[in-house]
């Protein structure tokens, strides 16, 4: 046992260390400040004020150079700016081995004390290291090394030494206001107080929050396949997004963020996340849905979508109903698509061909051989549509030369008719009369011979099988039918579709497919391409994008355990290693639940464990406790109301901001979102599906919008039998619903709450 002495001296150690990290916060203040004046002056900025800077975009080389500069210089500013008030979150004291003649930037042999911060501080001119960035390499044992002999790896290659510290420091406002030294118990009780804050407060803070197994992640080879495969509230979106940031400086010299892109699965996800990105130091990344992307890809090709929620259908829809359009969906995205594709078009590069020969009049211009020959053989390095018009090309040049030859011939002929005509008679009123005959009818059959070469190759294109995307799309389908009965009515849902020229959404990878083969496609310059919501996405989605991209750099995440959008979805990480990448997929699973309470997590696990998805591992609740979920049994609509409303301003009065409401369907959420106004819940907003912005506060909305967002608190306002059966799909839903808040869940029921509670440990109430 501790003695007075013993207590009383550690605190005076405490209370120095505490002095000396508050001077060494001064002078890094001080470095800050003097960094930031220094880019103030290279830029002219007086007072702060950096509205009106300009610099004049002539399209000359130089001015391009000069606003990439200019940009730069006023991201290091905004950066510098941010540093005042908090320039790092840890230090590190390490001494690298001295047998290394060079450890990174440290220096071998001595003891270097590391401070780590969301953006590196450099002092110039001298170039000192004053903070290191979290994505440089010596960070890494910020994240992953324990106190003791640990090592990183650094461009040069490994480096080996000791870790004597590992100090976790708060600052605030420019003030340190705590500090940790972490051996394992301080580590967690930081990650613990960080998880408690509200939402806003906590997305600041993932930075300093990283964990093991998500630092590896993050720092995967950018080159490689990667699919992860987190449990909800892991963190695995949020994590992507940092992968994203740390790419962007490993590669720094040779990869811009455009070349990065993010796939999300709708506009109001992207609002959401894109308030990370900005906080990462990170601008310009590409940020789209697959829809958006589309709409890139094939510029005035893309068709008109049946915009028709799939969730939404789905929920409206009996067993037997989803089944069906499963199976529909599954045919649609499977991965062996992509060979009937291909072999499609094989047979229709040939079929569109017209057999006869070409010709004008009686001269042939192409025969039925050369065409194939052409086609099949001379061009067959373009796309089939770019082939039809190299052909034309080769049409018109003979068109030219036998159009050249009549155009001779005609006027030849006039000109002989013209000469007899004036030796043969007298000028006279007849001769003017048939003299300006002949020059009309020369002229007429001249024109007329002119208007032939404008529409003649548009006539020959018409020779040809159609080259209409959808139209294409059709006739793949209806041959698809032909050799195979079960496609007939698939090939029936097209048809409908087409005719109103329309497609549905998941016709678009094989509609990319078709038109890569047909036209090509205007690909942009992508260089590594994360996919967040993978479980969803068709393994055709994921091949077309490989292909058209030409490359295996892709980051994959997701939840197999949150596929409720039906079986066009990826059943198994395993299907991607099938015939899709070159390079073998790394599958890591993120296995700790990090956003929820132990409690709330707990319940969410009870709801999905009723119906097991396979491929999923435990999950591992972060020890963080709270309240148990409330789940309120309603004796009517009317009480059901009152638990609601009183509910949400119970949270309010707690402090909670991020409150989310959710009920079914779009019908359910619009009423309930009247009712509380009329209630006096004035700043309940309704959010739907096609909103794209994530304004945070109290938001209704139906169970189609909220995969994906999170939540200080969350109310399942229709958590009944009825309106949540007994089934998969519905207990991956509810499942989605019960691990999107922090703090708080509460769920109410009129009648019998649903089964999917049946083992979740919750406290009962009558409303």
């Amino acid at each position: 046992m501790e003695t007075y002495q013993e207590k009383a001296m550690k605190q005076q150690d405490s209370n120095q260390q505490w002095l000396e990290e508050e001077a060494h916060l001064a002078e890094t203040l001080e470095v800050v400040a003097g960094e930031k004046q220094k880019v103030e002056d290279k830029l002219g900025i007086v007072d702060g004020n950096d509205r009106f800077i300009h610099v004049l975009d002539d399209g000359s080389n130089d001015a391009v150079v000069q606003q990439f500069l200019v940009k730069n210089q006023l991201r290091t500013l905004h950066q510098l700016r941010l540093s005042q008030r908090q320039p790092y979150f840890a230090r590190l004291d390490f001494t690298p081995d001295a047998s290394r003649h060079k450890a990174d930037w440290l220096k071998a042999g001595e003891l270097s004390r590391v401070y780590v911060g969301r953006w590196g501080v450099i002092q110039t001119p001298e170039y000192k290291v004053c903070v290191a960035d979290w994505r440089s390499p010596v960070a890494n044992l910020y994240y992953s090394g324990q106190v003791g002999r640990v090592s990183y790896e650094c461009p040069d290659g490994s480096v080996y030494g000791q870790l004597s510290l590992k100090r976790m420091l708060t600052v605030e406002d420019g003030k340190l206001t705590a500090m940790q030294d972490t051996g394992l118990a301080g580590q967690e009780k930081f990650l613990t107080d960080a998880l408690s804050q509200l939402t806003s407060a906590r997305l600041r803070e993932v930075v300093t929050t990283i964990q093991a197994e998500q630092n590896a992640v993050i720092r995967a080879d950018p080159m490689q396949p990667l699919c992860v495969q987190g449990v909800a509230g892991s963190g695995k979106t949020t994590i992507a997004l940092h992968r994203i940031a740390w790419i962007l400086y490993r590669l720094q010299k040779t990869l811009q963020p455009h070349q990065l892109l993010i796939l999300a699965p709708n506009p109001l996800f992207l609002s959401y996340i894109s308030k990370v990105l900005p906080d990462l130091g990170v601008d310009d990344v590409r940020q789209t849905t697959f829809e958006g992307l589309c709409q890139w890809l094939l510029g005035k090709r893309m068709p008109k979508l049946e915009v028709i929620p799939q969730l939404r259908l789905r929920l409206s829809m009996s067993k037997a109903q989803r089944d069906r359009l499963d199976e529909s969906l599954l045919r649609k995205g499977r991965l062996s698509l992509y060979d009937d594709l291909q072999a499609f078009l094989h047979f229709w590069e040939e079929a569109c061909l017209p057999k006869q020969d070409v010709k004008l009049g009686s001269t042939v211009l192409l025969t039925a051989e050369e065409i194939s020959r052409y086609c099949l053989t001379d061009f067959r390095h373009f796309p089939i549509a770019a082939r039809i018009q190299e052909l034309l090309k080769v049409l018109r040049n003979r068109l030219n030369t036998v159009v050249d030859k009549l155009r001779h011939t005609i006027a030849e002929a006039a000109d002989k008719k013209l000469e007899q005509l004036l030796l043969s008679m007298p000028d006279s009123p007849e001769r003017r009369q048939k003299a300006t005959l002949l020059l009309n009818s020369r002229d007429q059959r001249l024109e007329e011979l002119s208007q032939l070469h404008k529409t003649f190759p548009k006539q020959v294109e018409k020779l040809f099988g159609t080259m209409n995307l959808l139209e294409v799309y059709q006739l793949f389908w209806q041959r698809m039918a032909q050799q195979q009965e079960e496609y007939a009515s698939l090939a029936e849902t097209v048809t409908t579709l087409v005719d109103k020229k329309k497609a549905a959404r998941e016709d678009l990878p094989a509609l990319l497919v078709l038109a890569k083969g047909l036209y090509g496609l205007n690909v942009p310059d992508v260089r590594h391409v994360v996919i967040d919501e993978a479980q969803d996405v068709p393994p055709l989605q994921v091949k077309i994008l490989r292909e058209i991209f030409q490359h295996d750099a892709f980051t994959l995440v997701g939840d197999l355990c949150q596929g409720i959008c039906g079986d066009g979805g990826i059943r198994q990480w395993s299907n991607l290693s099938e015939d899709i990448f070159k390079k073998p997929v790394e599958v890591v699973a993120l296995s700790t639940a990090y956003r929820s309470t132990a409690e709330i997590t707990e319940a969410a696990l009870s709801v999905i464990h009723r119906h097991p998805v396979e491929g999923v591992g435990h999950t591992q609740p972060v020890v963080r406790h709270g309240t148990k979920p409330a789940l309120m049994m309603c004796a009517d609509e009317s009480s059901r109301l009152t638990a609601v409303l009183e509910t949400i301003r119970n949270w309010q009065k707690e402090g909670y901001r991020g409150i989310g409401v959710a009920v079914k369907d779009t019908k359910a959420a619009k009423k309930l979102h009247k009712a509380l106004q009329e209630a006096g819940l004035s700043e309940a907003r309704l959010v739907t599906e096609g909103d794209e912005s994530f304004e945070g506060g109290v938001q209704i909305m139906d169970a189609g919008v909220v995969k994906g967002l999170e939540f200080d608190c969350m109310l399942i306002a229709d958590a009944d039998d009825a309106t949540y059966p007994d089934e998969r799909f519905y207990a991956k839903l509810f499942y989605v619903l019960c691990t999107r808040p922090l703090h708080r869940l509460a769920l109410c029921c009129v009648g019998k709450p649903a089964a999917h509670l049946e083992n979740a440990d919750v406290e009962r109430k009558q409303a």
